[in-house]
């Protein structure tokens, strides 16, 4: 009878690595199964913004279902992702024929999908601060206002206070769909419609 401890062990993370080159082929590979589940409907009928509206809450849905992938995505240093490909290509499809350039037309797609990315940022983030406070956001700042009543004098700045002294329906998804269609308006002139 030997000793259980006499064998070698190994750390888990040296099995995940047999599967994997290192952590960052794991996150690549994480973030390419996210994507393979991505459904992107491009039916040319629709029109481009409905298109364009479409493709950005698919994605704004999918950061809400996996809040780490907005920080995990690299706008600098886009990642090699073959499932990402067909958000792309929705994108661009949305816009072809629309008489913007091809430059245009993927520089439109990268503010797109940032501004998402952008707002998505703020999941993880409210997640751990929602673990660790044990309030959500409505409740943190429901908790913040009366200070803010005593850091910002009323006199200076008047607009503010007004503000505060109101209920605000603060929501990521409000914020989004208010920024989706800013952003949709403005494509809406570069492209004349």
């Amino acid at each position: 009878h030997r000793d259980l401890h006499s064998f070698p062990t190994r750390r888990s993370s040296d099995l995940l690595y047999r599967h994997v080159a290192d952590k960052d082929d794991l996150l690549l590979q994480m973030m390419n199964v996210v994507f393979t589940e991505i459904r992107f409907v491009a039916d040319p009928a629709d029109g481009w913004r409905p298109r364009l509206e479409g493709s950005a809450r698919t994605m704004w849905a999918c950061f809400r279902r996996h809040p780490w992938l907005a920080s995990a995505l690299s706008m600098t240093r886009p990642q090699l992702l073959p499932a990402a490909i067909p958000f792309t290509e929705a994108a661009l499809a949305a816009l072809d024929g629309r008489g913007l350039d091809l430059d245009t037309m993927f520089t439109a797609h990268l503010a797109l999908l940032n501004f998402v990315r952008g707002m998505a940022i703020n999941l993880e983030a409210e997640a751990e601060a929602q673990a660790v406070t044990g309030l959500d956001n409505e409740e943190w700042l429901d908790a913040q206002v009366p200070q803010l009543h005593d850091l910002v004098p009323a006199a200076d700045y008047p607009i503010f206070q007004r503000l505060v002294s109101q209920e605000y329906d603060f929501s990521l998804d409000r914020i989004f769909e208010f920024g989706l269609q800013r952003l949709l308006d403005g494509l809406a002139t570069l492209i004349r419609e």
